[in-house]
């Protein structure tokens, strides 16, 4: 029963540092993407099934665990401590962490279409038709997005500029 937990706890960690090592690489790489599912499941806004509830479950579980064997109870015993606990740790950061953050993400969130017109300061050169860089405030939330001059002239850093059209996540912009 011991490896079991070692191999909960461990694999959790693991995830853990995998999840957060890739989001920063795929971060620097300006690599995302986004999977909504909307509804109502057993009067549930919020599906409890996401990976940061399962993985702190089973790391809770597999930490527990072995903290309670360490403590010379039985293999049975650690299992019965482990399960509530690591129950009511899933249950907690669900509640108070994951749907708090959920529903402040989609109050802040703003459609691409709404976009259109909003005035943003350029990051990077847009130099001809390559790539640059814009920031823009949207609910008082600054994001950044990558953009293309709408008619290839050359758009310098710090510039203000209109955004015109947005296709496949790229920003089209003006200078104003």
């Amino acid at each position: 029963m011991l490896r079991l937990f070692q191999i909960c706890f461990y694999t959790g960690v693991l995830f853990t540092i995998v999840s957060f090592l890739m989001g920063q690489l795929f971060d620097f790489l300006n690599f995302d993407g986004d999977l909504d599912m909307d509804g109502d499941m057993w009067g549930l806004s919020v599906s409890p099934l996401k990976p940061i509830i399962m993985m702190s479950f089973i790391t809770t579980l597999g930490g527990v665990g072995i903290i309670t064997i360490d403590k010379g109870f039985n293999a049975l015993t650690s299992f019965i401590i482990a399960l509530p606990v690591a129950l009511m740790v899933s249950v907690v950061l669900h509640k108070f962490v994951v749907t708090p953050l959920y529903k402040a993400q989609n109050t802040s969130a703003i459609s691409q279409e709404e976009l259109i017109g909003h005035v943003a300061k350029t990051r990077m050169n847009i130099i001809g038709d390559s790539f640059g860089s814009i920031t823009y405030v949207a609910n008082g939330n600054t994001y950044s997005s990558p953009a293309k001059s709408i008619d290839g002239i050359d758009i310098y850093q710090g510039e203000e500029v209109k955004i015109v059209n947005i296709e496949r996540n790229i920003f089209y912009v003006a200078r104003l």
